[in-house]
C-alpha cells in the first residue's frame, strides 16, 4: 500500500471549486449528474472566482474519477 501523499497547496483553490460544484450537483434516476461546463461558468460568474481553461478541465478531470466511484 502507498504511503499518503502530501495535498498539493498550489491546486486547493481547483479543489474548492470542485467541492463547491460538487455540492450543487444535480441527480436523476440513476444517482449524481456529472458537473458541466455551463455549471462551472455559472459558479465563475456567481463566485466572481477567476478560473484559467486548465483549471476548468482539472474540475472536469476530478468529476470523472468523483462519477467513477459514485456510481460504482
Amino acid at each position: 500500500m502507498e504511503a499518503p501523499r502530501e495535498f498539493p497547496t498550489l491546486l486547493s483553490h481547483v479543489w474548492s471549486a470542485f467541492i463547491s460544484l460538487s455540492s450543487s450537483r444535480t441527480s436523476g434516476f440513476s444517482g449524481p449528474n456529472p458537473i458541466t461546463y455551463e455549471q462551472i461558468l455559472a459558479w465563475k460568474q456567481v463566485t466572481e472566482r477567476p478560473l484559467e481553461a486548465w483549471e476548468a478541465e482539472a474540475i472536469k478531470r476530478l468529476d470523472v474519477i468523483y462519477m467513477g466511484v459514485a456510481n460504482g
